[in-house]
């Protein structure tokens, strides 16, 4: 199995387990507070990242389910209300398309200047070990 056909949770996994047996390579033991600290906060941000998810995924659904309604209360409404609500319904809409849209992965930049400090860590944790094998 390529990197590339993992999921998102089993490289998090992967990249927990190599912190693990980076730490046990060190040896010495001093720093498994710093490998735990890290696997810790990287687990956390998976954890935080999936409740996220979760939580855009329902409130697209209520959003969705609110501007239906509003489209088909347009019917009841006069003319001259009609007019100022169909265009704003139409934008709600627009903005939740939008904001609910896939991403293009090309299109995002990383940027590794402000990169979480456990980020940091975790490359500099696990270089040691490429560092190790390059010998």
């Amino acid at each position: 199995m390529t990197v590339w056909a993992m999921s998102e949770e089993k490289m998090v996994f992967l990249v927990r387990n190599a912190l693990l047996v980076a730490g046990q390579e060190m040896g010495r033991g001093d720093e498994w507070p710093v490998v735990k600290d890290t696997i810790y906060k990287i687990i956390k941000d998976w954890e935080d990242l999936k409740i996220e998810r979760n939580v855009d995924e329902e409130l697209k659904v209520h959003l969705y389910e609110q501007i239906e309604k509003m489209e088909a209360g347009l019917a009841e409404c006069t003319p001259e209300a009609r007019e100022v609500l169909e265009p704003k319904i139409k934008e709600w809409r627009e903005v939740c398309d939008a904001f609910f849209a896939d991403i293009d992965p090309k299109a995002v930049v990383y940027d590794k200047e402000n990169e979480p400090e456990h980020i940091k860590r975790m490359k500099a944790i696990l270089g040691t070990m490429e560092e190790d094998h390059d010998e």
